[in-house]
């Protein structure tokens, strides 16, 4: 077990816009930077799961995920097949006056990678996601694209 804590992260928007956007259609495509070819495998209630592919150390690497959503509190995901199988993590979400705070929490798993070098790998994979999601989020203030709707 890798445990490891990513705090502090956040989100210029409330914490209402943000999950009117985690739950849009503009969320996936927000990231197609760092991962293409999302295919949904399934669904069940608030749980999905996911296959993609996703950059990593500059290769192309296919991995299956499956994430609970429990707006507006938090998303519980689970990595099933990949280099990181078997990694679990929470992303909590809470309002900080007009922003929203999000922090991570979870255990990496690999047997790819060694303990440390899957931390870090796992931990600059959230990073590009926040980015990822920070710039969507951004460009949706300022451009003509459809309000979210909550």
């Amino acid at each position: 077990m890798v445990y490891f804590e990513d705090k502090g992260a956040i989100y210029d928007a409330s914490l209402d816009e943000v999950w009117r956007y985690l739950v849009s259609e503009h969320h996936g495509p927000a990231h197609v930077r760092n991962a293409r070819n999302f295919e949904i495998k399934g669904t069940d209630g608030p749980t999905t799961l996911v296959s993609a592919e996703r950059l990593l150390s500059g290769k192309w690497s296919t991995f299956v995920s499956k994430s609970t959503d429990f707006p507006p509190l938090c998303i519980c995901n689970e990595e099933v097949e990949g280099d990181f199988a078997g990694t679990k993590f929470v992303i909590v979400y809470r309002p900080e006056g007009n922003v929203t705070r999000a922090d991570v929490f979870g255990d990496v798993q690999s047997k790819v990678f060694e303990p440390e070098e899957a931390k870090r790998r796992f931990l600059e994979l959230l990073q590009r996601a926040y980015e990822d999601d920070i710039r969507a989020l951004h460009e949706l203030r300022g451009s003509d694209a459809p309000p979210l709707k909550g």
